[in-house]
């Protein structure tokens, strides 16, 4: 039966007012679903990350505070309430020591439970580092539970193991002399000069040390950094230690295998007697006439009356005359006399009159080829350039193999100088010794000659023995510096540590070359070096291999000292006579340098001591591996957490 729209019915089916109420009604069901969802998964997503976070801790903990390693024993229960004690506090909840359970936990979670054990598979000898868990809890829904779900069990897992095992540290420390001033001190700041008696019994110079010097907070710090590691040790830990100290300089040469040393010849800026006769400057072979005066010495046989030179070669600061032993006036000179138109009478026991004439060095100052045999070897051996006898022996510094003098490099073609694992061939291209005694600056690009005319052979003029001129930095003139000698990887006892950076040889002294300490410190870690017998682990994994780098300032190289690339005035090695861009270049050197050591793997800690640290320094380092100490107590500070770094657990799992 149809119904009428007039009646009740019929405009009861035709009136929509109150649809859009029975349809939210409707609809409100699954909308509950997906916001209860959403909430109870994001309360999930929480308690999981906390759960995993806890887990992690407690795992961290107790390898931290695990003292038996071996894999026949279960974790021992110091580290396992060390664990348990962790996991409870990162996960909001109370860890009952005597019945072993815990109570409590995030969003009101049930049923916490944490299994810290020692791995136990057997199979890799490095399990017995290993700490792992298994942490579980439940957790009940906010609003699931309306349709009927009304918790949800959360499960996790963690492993963590000390990685400390295989380390290898090589510090390269600046030992420059501004080093012996206090942190305060502005960077110029460099002590007086003077000299000591080196471990080998040669002459040294150094910079003397301010109470509280940088270089005393050096010794400190690396102290320190040995102590932290030790303290992180156990007795399956592995670690060891190199030393690289620099300036202009690194003291290399008796660590470089014997094969890779030039040891024949080699050409060093020098001086040597002028061979040349000049008659316009009245010079004759190698010496130089000075004004001619009227002598007369009695006592002389007539056989002794005649003309001479005295001595017959060579010469003296202080001669005999004829028939005398009387100084010469001017005996604080080299020098010799000539003695012409002479005569004899018997008068007074034999009178000799005549003219003399003081003959003195004409040097002649150019690079020169010298032999090196008895030098490189470590002997006694008489310096060239001097007329004193002055004796030298090689103190380990060298001069580099062939440089390349550019302004820039690239990281997939380094020439050899800058190649960490370049190894010399028979060919005349290898490390040749450091001969500061032998070196001489001269006022010219060029060779000159000049007489010598100063009685120490180390005047404030241009012409100077770098040997001698200890603090001639300061000024226009060069100098030369060999630290303490640098030590390759191995097992150190903190005795022997404490020994090495309080030696009497660790001292102060020279200008700011951090290319040559990073050239020599990636050299010396890198694995396939000339230094690879000492860096290899027999029979272990690769290890973690480190570079703290600690400098306080910033690089300033001299035209004028004497290291590892020569003289650079001279020898044009890295500048090739771009004076100007001496800085840029050696800049661009470090940099590279740098890049090649991260590319080997190498992890670089950058320390900067009382000054800021600069671009420079900070794109040298690992990301986030730069420290700044504007004070000793903060750079003990800054190696300790170097040393905590590079100690520190890891999570595995």
């Amino acid at each position: 039966m149809a119904i009428r729209s007039s009646t009740f019915l019929g405009r009861l089916a035709r009136d929509r007012r109150g649809n859009t109420l029975a349809m939210m009604a409707a609809a409100m069901v699954p909308l509950i679903g997906f916001a209860g969802s959403a909430i109870d998964f994001a309360r999930i997503y929480v308690v999981k990350a906390r759960l995993q976070q806890a887990c992690d801790a407690g795992v961290l903990a107790g390898r931290k505070a695990m003292t038996d390693t071996s894999l026949s024993t279960p974790l021992d229960s110091t580290a396992k309430t060390q664990a348990n004690t962790f996991f409870a506090n990162n996960f909001g909840a109370t860890y009952d020591t005597s019945a072993k359970t815990f109570s409590g936990g995030w969003y009101r979670t049930t049923n916490v439970s944490f299994t810290p054990t020692k791995a136990s598979d057997g199979v890799d000898s490095t399990v017995a580092n290993t700490v792992q868990g298994a942490a579980s809890t439940t957790l009940p829904m906010a609003v699931m539970s309306f349709f009927g779900i009304n918790t949800r069990d959360l499960v996790t897992t963690c492993q963590a193991r000390f990685d400390l095992a295989d380390t290898d540290v090589m510090f390269v420390l600046d030992t420059t002399g501004s080093m012996s001033c206090v942190p305060s001190a502005s960077t110029d700041c460099a002590n007086a000069v003077t000299s000591y008696s080196r471990s080998d019994g040669s002459t040294g110079y150094y910079n003397q040390e301010s109470s509280g010097s940088k270089i005393d907070g050096v010794r400190q710090a690396v102290v320190l950094f040995d102590k932290t590691m030790r303290d992180n040790a156990d007795s399956t830990t592995h670690f060891r230690y190199g030393f690289v100290t620099y300036s202009s300089a690194v003291n290399v040469g008796k660590v470089i295998p014997a094969q890779y040393l030039q040891n024949t010849s080699w050409t060093y800026q020098t001086r040597h007697l002028s061979p040349t006769v000049e008659a316009t400057s009245n010079t004759a072979g190698d010496y130089v006439y000075g004004n001619t005066s009227s002598v007369s010495f009695t006592g002389v046989a007539q056989a002794s009356c005649v003309a001479q030179r005295l001595p017959a070669t060579g010469f003296v600061r202080i001669g005999p005359s004829i028939g005398s032993t009387a100084a010469w006036a001017d005996a604080g000179y080299y020098q010799a006399r000539y003695y012409s138109n002479v005569s004899w009478t018997a008068a007074n026991g034999g009178t000799c009159s005549g003219t003399q004439q003081p003959l003195r060095a004409l040097w002649r100052y150019e690079p020169q080829t010298l032999d090196i045999s008895r030098f490189a070897t470590g002997a006694t051996t008489t310096a060239p350039g001097r007329l004193d006898g002055l004796a030298s022996s090689w103190h380990g510094c060298v001069e580099e193999v062939d440089t390349s003098a550019a302004a820039s490099f690239s990281l997939g073609s380094l020439p050899d100088d800058l190649n960490p694992d370049f190894k010399p061939s028979a060919t005349n291209d290898k490390w040749r010794p450091a001969w500061p005694e032998a070196e001489w600056t001269r006022g010219s690009v060029n060779y000159t000659e000049k007489r010598d005319q100063d009685i120490t052979e180390d005047s404030t003029s241009q012409y100077e023995n770098l040997s001698y001129r200890a603090g001639g930095w300061f000024d226009q003139h060069g100098s030369a510096a060999c630290g303490m000698p640098a030590q390759r990887l191995k097992v150190w006892t903190a005795q022997q540590v404490h020994d090495y950076v309080y030696d009497p040889d660790f001292k102060p002294f020279g200008g700011t070359y951090h290319d040559v300490g990073m050239i020599w410190g990636t050299r010396m870690l890198s694995p396939d070096s000339v230094f690879a017998d000492s860096v290899a682990w027999p029979g272990r994994n690769a290890p973690s291999r480190n570079i703290v780098f600690m400098t306080d300032g910033e690089m300033s190289p001299s035209p004028t000292s004497y290291g590892q690339y020569g003289a650079e005035y001279w020898d044009k090695r890295v500048t090739n006579g771009d004076y100007n861009s001496q800085l840029d270049r050696h800049n661009a050197r470090f940099a590279v340098e740098c890049d090649a050591a991260k590319k080997k793997g190498i992890t670089i800690y950058v320390i900067a001591l009382g000054v800021t640290i600069n671009s420079s320094l900070t794109t040298c380092a690992s990301p986030g591996q730069t420290f700044q100490a504007s004070s000793t107590d903060q750079l003990t500070t800054a190696f300790k957490t170097i040393a905590q770094r590079v100690a520190m657990l890891r999570l595995t799992q």
